[in-house]
């Protein structure tokens, strides 16, 4: 079964991308002319096109497949560690009761079970608050966890395809708190079923074999005991454990308790402690680290400044792309006056300006000095054109006041798209007269001059006159005020 058409996760893609610039870095640039030309058909976002450039170098290097094989590998190894986590605290529940020979030290027992969890929830809880307060945020909680677990995923495939996947990884995640949230959620699981498997032991062997129960001191008063039995049963209680009561305590530190009563009593007490200090908090723990881990990997990006990354943007967002009409022009293009306006129903002059660059003042210097005077037909600037809703605006504006003359400037260095030049044709509909104004035009040299002459192309198809399209201020704000 190949895994090369096998999905990758957003944060596979970025750590796909991780591994093919380190190893760009150390041994130098891969021919990627086909990646490039692949990346460059996405939209003109940079890490998009990153990622799809590695996404097509890795499955020719092999390193899509050998990611997969980490993903797999690691699953088995989750189940084997799950599977290894409810034996031991299977074995571990055994240990503490034995073979029922002999009475069973509540205490002894209780802190078998949990003592060690205890111990290292809050070594885990203590390196997560260190690593809140260290500078730059930087996770050190599971920092050791995480890397012998890379080292013994490593040691399981040796092929050169996977030499920079630990790094890659490790260099993806050292920049957030993702890698301690996963540690975590896979850590805590894996606590939760070991002291699940102790509370599947301990219920197995209480219902298959006879114990007693005692408490042994030697310096503390008995009333230690019961007060401490008491508090720690208070959670166990509302969950509907039994609990013993004080005088079972106190008559279980002079002999062993083999009342049926009172082992029960204290059976459902051990069971009780262990589900609620033991399992539900770190169930609840590696929920909380799984859905933090989510969200984290959702965040996680690309560092586009490092070398590696920036030496690609010229490449993958060049200043000028091949020009043309991008889109396949439809059978029947829009074509002005199909609905048309009568002469007379025509009022005074309005200008749009569609889609400009922001580098182009609006409005343009000549009709801030002679600014056209409003009519009740509307005559007046009618602004930029850049939403749809301004749009929608602007032709159900001209549609109930149709202007005598509408001059419409465009930015002469953009492409004409189907989309441009079919709301010009709906504008020229609502208007008797129309214009196009090509502001700032570039001198007619190079791909200046070709993107002017597709636009001249454009507007020929559409019907327009040679002489509809100004060039010349002058000329444009000319005309426009001939229509007044």
């Amino acid at each position: 079964m190949t895994t090369s058409r096998t999905q990758l996760t957003p944060f596979e893609s970025r750590w796909l991308a991780e591994t093919v610039r380190r190893h760009e870095e150390r041994r130098g640039a891969l021919e990627d002319a086909a990646a490039v030309a692949a990346a460059r058909r996405l939209a003109l976002v940079f890490e998009a096109r990153i990622l799809r450039r590695a996404e097509v170098l890795g499955e020719r290097e092999g390193w899509r497949d050998a990611l997969l094989r980490w993903r797999a590998r690691m699953r088995i190894g989750l189940t084997v560690a799950a599977a290894m986590a409810l034996v031991l605290g299977f074995t571990a529940a055994a240990g503490v009761l034995g073979d029922g020979g002999r009475p069973v030290n509540v205490v002894w027992a209780l802190g078998g079970l949990l003592g060690v969890h205890l111990a290292s929830l809050a070594l885990w809880l203590i390196g997560m608050l260190l690593a809140g307060s260290a500078a730059g945020g930087a996770p050190q909680a599971g920092g050791v966890a995480a890397r012998l677990w890379l080292r013994i995923v490593t040691v399981l495939d040796r092929s050169p395809q996977t030499a920079d996947l630990p790094l890659a990884l490790g260099g993806l995640l050292g920049r957030g708190r993702a890698a301690a949230w996963r540690v975590g959620a896979v850590s805590h699981g894996l606590w939760a079923l070991a002291l699940g498997g102790a509370a599947a032991g301990l219920l197995l062997l209480f219902a298959t074999r006879r114990y007693g129960f005692v408490w042994e001191t030697t310096i503390l008063p008995a009333q230690t005991f019961t007060s401490l039995t008491l508090a720690l049963g208070m959670l166990p209680a509302q969950l509907g454990f039994p609990v013993p009561d004080a005088a079972t305590v106190a008559a279980s530190g002079d002999a062993a308790m083999l009342q049926e009563a009172g082992r029960r009593a204290w059976a459902g007490w051990l069971i009780g402690c262990l589900l609620v200090y033991g399992v539900l908090p770190r169930l609840a723990l590696a929920l909380a680290c799984t859905t933090l881990w989510r969200r984290a990997a959702r965040r996680v990006a690309l560092d586009l400044s490092r070398p590696g990354y920036a030496r690609l943007r010229a490449r993958l967002l060049p200043d000028s792309e091949r020009i043309g009409v991008r889109d396949a022009e439809p059978e029947t293009m829009p074509r002005p006056g199909r609905r048309g306006v009568h002469p007379a129903a025509g009022e005074g002059c309005a200008l749009v300006a569609l889609e400009l660059g922001r580098d182009l003042p609006w409005p343009p210097a000549c009709v801030r000095a002679a600014p056209v005077q409003a009519g009740e037909g509307g005559g007046h600037d009618e602004g930029r054109l850049d939403s749809r809703e301004q749009r929608r605006a602007a032709l159900a504006h001209f549609a109930a006041h149709p202007p005598r003359r509408l001059l419409i400037a465009i930015d002469p260095r953009q492409t004409p798209d189907r989309g441009s030049l079919g709301l010009i044709a709906e504008l020229a509909d609502r208007a008797v007269e129309a214009g196009v104004w090509a502001l700032a035009a570039p001198a007619e040299t190079g791909a200046a001059s070709e993107r002017l002459r597709l636009w001249r192309e454009g507007l020929a198809r559409l019907d327009f006159p040679a002489e509809a399209l100004f060039i010349d201020a002058g000329a444009a704000c000319d005309w426009l005020e001939e229509g007044r």
